[in-house]
């Protein structure tokens, strides 16, 4: 079937390294399909909303949310009512870094993000949000903050793959809820969350964005402590959940081991001794990762 390309469109992000791009495809019927181009090592959430469809329908609705995985992506098909007359559209998108759509992966627990053998104290971090309902402002989960009396090598908790890094700031954060002034590395997982390692060293890392890292390795190093504060790395975990007002950004406490235990992020706990064991490394590795990381 011969296939005419109709449209290009570039859509960048509000990441320097991220650029997906829309192709609208007419076949013989007048049908359209909209394709997406991702050229990032993560998949990317499309917003489409069609303003105008003129002899054209979308079985997805009006307002649609697609993937656009790496490489290419069929996101929708916009069915031709009448074959012999013409046809057009009109649509605004909004670009989402990750997957909007939850895994069914089973997701192993987290390791504590330090050395191993490190001795640490953890305690949940929490920000102001808005209550517009009650007028009031109410204590709101942020992440995680570990902390320990010497500097220490950062480490992945899980497999993901590098989607943004900063490392540029020579900043001293002015507590211990400053994200903005911090340097951090981002991962994301493949159940489409992403962990985000915050308050590192200035050029720590030699990771580069799209590499695929595993749990326990080196990723960075703890900054300088604050003054009134222990040497500390932050840990946030986040992806996009929908609701009826469309997807939304939400952080979330996650299972972690640590002292031959399972403990949760929202807890606050004292004394507890980072431990890497290998069948939790191994547990999201396919087969080849694995073989080659048993025979190191």
């Amino acid at each position: 079937m011969r296939l005419l390309t109709f449209l290009l469109l570039f859509l960048i992000g509000n990441f320097g390294f991220a650029q997906v791009q829309i192709v609208a495809e007419q076949d013989q019927d007048r049908n359209l399909t909209l394709l997406a181009f991702n050229n990032a090592e993560i998949p990317y959430t499309i917003r489409i909303d069609f303003l105008k469809l003129e002899n054209l329908e979308s079985f997805d609705g009006r307002v649609i949310y697609a993937v656009a995985y790496p490489g290419k992506t069929n996101l929708v098909k916009l069915r031709s009512i009448y074959v012999n007359d013409k046809t057009g559209f009109n649509y605004i998108t909004k670009l989402y870094k990750g997957n909007y759509e939850p895994s069914v992966l089973e997701i192993p627990d987290y390791l504590l993000p330090v050395q191993e053998g490190t001795i640490l104290s953890m305690r949940p971090l929490t920000s102001k949000s808005s209550q517009n309902q009650k007028n009031s402002e109410s204590e709101v989960y942020t992440g995680v903050g570990f902390f320990f009396e010497n500097p220490t090598i950062i480490c992945a908790p899980r497999k993901g793959i590098i989607s943004e890094i900063k490392m540029n700031s020579e900043e001293t954060p002015s507590g211990i809820s400053d994200f903005d002034s911090e340097n951090y590395v981002e991962i994301y997982h493949l159940d489409g969350s992403f962990s985000r390692l915050s308050g590192l060293m200035p050029n720590s890392t030699k990771l580069t964005v799209g590499e695929v890292v595993f749990p326990g390795q080196a990723i960075g190093e703890s900054s300088y402590a604050l003054k009134e504060e222990m040497h500390h790395v932050k840990m946030i975990q986040s992806r996009w959940k929908m609701d009826d007002f469309g997807i939304i950004w939400v952080n979330f406490p996650v299972p972690i081991f640590a002292s031959q235990q399972e403990v949760r992020s929202d807890e606050i706990n004292t004394a507890l001794k980072s431990t890497h064991p290998t069948d939790l490394i191994l547990m999201e590795m396919d087969k080849k990762e694995r073989k080659k990381y048993l025979s190191n």
